[in-house]
């Protein structure tokens, strides 16, 4: 049976293990081996490290992560020379299937991308884990393309609402950056609305912003309109 842990999802560090019985890969390095221990994560159990873009949120700990765990790194060529990880490393390509251990991981492009926070060649993933579950993982992205079929579990960014981001008291400049780079609600709902969800069992809402969000409406919205079990990121 699957496990999702979701041990980070903010800009302070975002990190999560998927399990299988006796196999485990981790999404993303934002957190600090330190940190991760005192969650529970036994890292000498990981099999592979996947990071979807450069942003330290997302990579802080890569290399740390990489001493402590018994496989490998895997990213896009860009973001891998961008990390300056040069060994134990492995390139991931948008469109190209690639087996990892027990996993196949199907990467796919993501749009998190402006001209001052320029993520170079970010992915998200499309995982089929060992007892056959498909999840679809995507965060710090403002939109979703391609379809997947058959997906047990989604892990999707759903990080503001426009009309809160426009009223805070940030400059524009980082309310346009936040819209551009970000996936809102609205949009969320959107890739939801296209998507087949006959075999979903559980959603998970990634990357809520503290200030931008209204994590039960997004619950009760996203629930009321794919009829699924939302789960927030944090909510335990």
């Amino acid at each position: 049976m699957l496990d999702i842990k979701i041990l980070g999802s903010s800009s302070k560090g975002n990190c999560y293990v998927l399990s299988d019985g006796g196999s485990s890969i981790m999404l993303e390095a934002g957190l600090s081996p330190r940190q991760l221990a005192k969650q529970g994560v036994k890292l000498s159990a990981i099999d592979a490290l996947l990071v979807t873009h450069e942003h330290g949120d997302h990579t802080k700990y890569a290399s740390d992560i990489l001493l402590s765990i018994r496989g490998d790194i895997w990213s896009s060529d860009e973001t891998l020379k961008v990390l300056g990880i040069n060994r134990r490393k492995h390139v991931l390509k948008a469109l190209r299937e690639q087996r990892i251990g027990k996993w196949v991981v199907l990467p796919f492009e993501t749009i998190h991308d402006d001209q001052k926070v320029r993520a170079r060649e970010a992915l998200g993933f499309f995982i089929l884990a060992p007892g056959g579950e498909r999840i679809v993982f995507a965060t710090d992205t403002n939109w979703i393309r391609g379809n997947f079929p058959k997906v047990t579990h989604w892990m999707i960014e759903c990080n503001h609402d426009v009309a809160l981001v426009r009223q805070s008291s940030y400059p524009k400049f980082l309310q346009d950056r936040i819209l551009k780079t970000h996936m809102s609600i609205d949009s969320c709902k959107a890739f939801f609305e296209r998507m087949d969800l006959s075999y979903t069992k559980q959603i998970y809402l990634l990357h809520l912003s503290d200030s931008n969000s209204e994590p039960n409406r997004f619950k009760r919205e996203i629930e009321e309109l794919t009829q699924k079990s939302v789960r927030i990121a944090g909510d335990g």
